[in-house]
C-alpha cells in the first residue's frame, strides 16, 4: 500500500499545519526551497517537505519576521532580497530583439468545419458592427510573460518569490524566464498588429519602476525607460495600448517590511507608484486599470506561501478582508492623484468573476445564493465605487469588523465614484444554490468550509443534469465555455454597476491537455478547436450584447496573446492565441486556428471610419 499525496492534497495539509501554528508562531516570510537539500519529485519528496514545514515553524524563533528585515535600499539591500528566492534562471536573451517587419502571416486554416455545419468567423452576423472606435484586443500581465525576472535593476515580486516555492506551482516551472516578453517586446506587437488586432492590455511591474516598492525608495530609471518603449512601440504598429497598474505582483519588500496588501502602509507605497507611472507616460496611454481582479488577488493574500508574511493582528481568516480594505483605499487614493494631476485618458479597475442565476428556479435559498455570490464576488469592489460608497450589506451582515473593517464616511466619500468605467474579466457564468445545510446555517458557522459567502457554485442544469458548457483544462476546472448566458450577465452587470461604458476586459479558454503535448506536435497545438468555439460564439454574443440589448461595450480583449506562466499551473495550462516553444532558445512563437479566428472575425465587424 502507498501513501499518494496530490499536490492540491500537500497544499491543504501545508494551510492545515500553518494556520494551527500560526495562533502563536510570529509570522515570516522564508525560502521555504531553502530547506529542502533537493526539489520535490516524488512521493517522499512530499512528505519531506511536510516534514521540513512542521520543523520549521516548531523552531523557537524565526529570523525574518515581518518588519525584521531593514529598509536597506543599496545594491547590497537588494541582493538581499533576491536572496529570499534563491537562484533564478538566465535568459537565452539579453538585448531588446528587433523584428524584421512587416510580419508575414502564414497561410490561414481551412475551414474548420463544413459550411453546412459551422460558418467561418466572417459569416458570423456579418451585418452587425462593432461601435465605431472599438477596442478589439488582446491581453497579458508582467509576471506571467515578460520574464528577465532579475534584469536591469527589477526587484523581485511576491510570485517572483512564490513560484520559487516548493509545491506552489503545479508544474515545477517559474516565471524567472517564460515567454522573455521584456526582451521580445517589439517582436510580439509586430505579430498581433499583423492579425489586425487594434490594442493590447498589459501591466507594468511595480518592482521594475521600484525595486523596493516603498515611495521613499529610489526610482529605476531603467524600468521607467523600458516601458516608456513599450508603450512606443505599441503606438508605432498602431497598437493601442492599455495598461494595469498592478496585476498581482507586489514588490516582495513591502510583503517583507510590513505585510504588503493586508497592511496600511500599502496605501501610501501604491499611491507614489501609480503618480510616478502616470506622470511618466501621461498623454501616450489613454485607458488605465488601477488593479486586475482584487477579489481574486485579495482571496489568496491568507494562503500559502502568502500567509507568510502577514502582519500582527491579521490571520489567514481574516486577511482577504483586510486587503480588500487598503486596497480599496489604494485605488481611491490612485484615482484621486490622477484627476488632481489632469492625466488625460481614463481610469477604474477590472472586476471578476459572474453574478450568477438561482440552480433551482422559485427556490428562494438559491435566488439569496445568488445575491451572496454577486456580493463577495463583484460587489465587495463595485458597490463602493459605482452604487453605495460602502459594502455590500451582505458583508457587513456576515462580517464583524474585526473581519471587514468598515467604511468611514469619509472613505466613502473619497470612494464612490472612483471609476470611469466598468470592466470585467467574465470567463464564465454558472448557477449558485444554498450550502446543503441552509444559508443561515453556514452564515452561522465560520468553520463551515463555504463561509463567509455561503453559496455553492454550480456547473450544471438542476433540470437537466447537463454541464453548463463544454469544459476546459482539467487545471483550470473553474472553466466551461457559456457563451449562451453572455447576454443576461451583462444585462446584470450594467443593472447592477452602471456606467458610461463597459470593457469586456479579459475572456478566453484553456484548450484541453494542450500542455501535455510536445513541439513535435505543433500541428496538433495550433488547432485549437474549443478555444476557436470559444471566442466566435462568446463574440457574436457580445455583439447581440450591443446591438440588440443597448450594452455600451466599448471593448473586448482576449486572454492571452500567447502562452504564459498561468500562476499555479504554470506552464501548463495554456491560454495563448499564439504557442510558444519553451523549448526553442528564441521562444518561438507560432499562431494558433484561434489567433486567425479572431482576426477575420474582427476584420468582418470592425466599424469603418468614413473619410470626410
Amino acid at each position: 500500500m502507498y501513501l499518494l499525496l496530490s499536490h492540491s492534497t500537500l497544499l491543504a495539509l501545508l494551510y492545515g499545519v500553518e494556520f494551527v501554528l500560526s495562533q502563536t508562531a510570529p509570522s515570516t516570510i522564508i525560502n521555504a526551497s531553502s530547506l529542502l537539500p533537493n526539489s520535490r519529485t516524488s512521493v517522499c519528496d512530499d512528505i519531506r517537505v511536510l516534514v521540513h514545514y512542521i520543523r520549521y515553524f516548531n523552531r523557537p524563533t524565526h529570523n525574518n519576521n515581518v518588519g525584521s528585515i531593514p529598509r536597506d535600499y543599496s545594491p547590497a539591500g537588494l541582493s538581499r532580497l533576491w536572496d529570499l528566492i534563491g537562484p533564478v534562471e538566465v535568459p537565452p536573451i539579453t538585448t531588446t530583439v528587433i523584428p524584421q517587419t512587416p510580419v508575414t502571416l502564414p497561410s490561414p486554416p481551412p475551414a474548420l468545419y463544413p459550411a453546412f455545419f459551422a460558418v467561418t468567423p466572417k459569416d458570423i452576423l456579418p451585418d452587425l458592427k462593432f461601435p465605431q472606435g472599438f477596442l478589439f484586443g488582446v491581453a497579458s500581465a508582467a509576471y506571467q510573460v515578460e520574464g528577465a525576472v532579475k534584469d536591469e535593476g527589477k526587484g523581485p515580486s511576491i510570485w517572483d518569490w512564490a513560484g520559487h516555492q516548493p509545491g506552489v506551482v503545479t508544474d515545477n516551472s517559474t516565471a524567472d524566464v517564460v515567454d522573455l516578453h521584456y526582451y521580445l517586446y517589439k517582436e510580439d506587437v509586430a505579430r498581433i498588429a499583423a492579425l489586425g488586432v487594434n490594442s493590447h492590455s498589459f501591466s507594468i511591474s511595480w518592482a521594475r519602476i521600484f525595486p523596493f516598492g516603498a515611495s521613499d525608495s529610489p526610482v529605476n530609471q531603467q524600468g521607467i525607460n523600458h516601458y516608456a518603449d513599450v508603450i512606443a512601440t505599441h503606438l508605432q504598429f498602431n497598437v493601442t495600448p492599455v495598461v494595469t497598474l498592478f496585476h498581482w505582483d507586489v514588490p516582495l519588500a513591502l510583503n517583507a517590511y510590513y505585510g504588503g496588501f493586508a497592511s496600511p502602509n500599502i496605501v501610501d507605497d501604491f499611491i507614489h507608484y501609480a503618480k510616478t507611472v502616470f506622470m511618466a507616460y501621461n498623454g501616450s496611454v489613454h485607458t488605465w486599470y488601477t488593479f486586475n481582479e482584487p477579489q481574486v488577488f485579495c482571496a489568496n493574500v491568507g494562503v500559502f506561501p502568502f500567509n507568510l508574511s502577514l502582519p500582527n493582528g491579521v490571520n489567514s481568516s481574516n486577511a482577504q478582508f483586510h486587503c480588500s480594505y487598503y486596497l480599496l483605499k489604494a485605488h481611491a487614493g490612485a484615482v484621486k492623484a490622477f484627476r488632481e494631476m489632469n492625466i488625460s485618458g481614463e481610469i477604474a479597475f477590472k472586476s471578476s468573476d459572474y453574478v450568477g442565476m438561482p440552480w433551482r428556479a422559485n427556490n428562494t435559498e438559491d435566488i439569496d445564493a445568488v445575491e451572496r455570490h454577486a456580493a463577495f464576488g463583484i460587489g465587495v469592489f463595485a458597490d463602493p465605487v459605482y452604487t453605495s460608497g460602502d459594502w455590500p450589506q451582505i458583508l457587513k451582515d456576515t462580517l464583524s469588523p474585526d473581519y471587514l473593517p468598515r467604511l468611514t464616511e469619509e472613505d466613502s466619500k473619497e470612494i464612490l465614484g472612483t471609476a470611469d468605467f466598468f470592466a470585467i474579466d467574465a470567463y464564465r457564468t454558472y448557477w449558485n444554490a444554498a450550502p446543503p445545510e441552509g444559508i443561515d446555517a453556514c452564515v452561522s458557522n465560520s468553520s463551515d468550509p463555504l463561509w463567509p459567502s455561503c453559496n455553492v457554485e454550480v456547473m450544471f442544469d438542476f433540470n437537466t443534469g447537463w454541464a453548463s458548457g463544454p469544459a476546459s483544462d482539467p487545471l483550470t476546472s473553474w472553466l466551461q465555455a457559456t457563451p449562451q448566458f453572455l447576454r443576461s450577465s451583462f444585462k446584470e452587470y450594467h443593472r447592477r454597476w452602471p456606467a458610461p461604458r463597459i470593457y469586456y476586459s479579459e475572456f478566453g479558454f484553456a484548450q484541453p491537455f494542450e500542455g501535455v503535448r510536445t513541439p513535435a506536435e505543433l500541428f496538433q497545438i495550433t488547432e485549437d478547436t474549443d478555444r476557436t468555439n470559444y471566442y466566435m460564439t462568446y463574440l457574436g454574443e457580445l455583439l447581440l450584447s450591443i446591438q440588440e440589448d443597448g450594452m455600451p461595450v466599448e471593448g473586448a480583449f482576449a486572454w492571452a496573446i500567447m502562452d504564459n506562466a498561468e500562476w499555479n499551473s504554470g506552464l501548463s495550462a495554456r491560454f495563448g492565441i499564439q504557442y510558444v516553444n519553451y523549448s526553442s532558445p528564441t521562444l518561438q512563437r507560432t499562431y494558433k486556428r484561434s489567433a486567425f479566428a479572431l482576426s477575420d472575425f474582427f476584420q468582418t465587424h470592425l466599424q469603418k471610419e468614413v473619410a470626410i
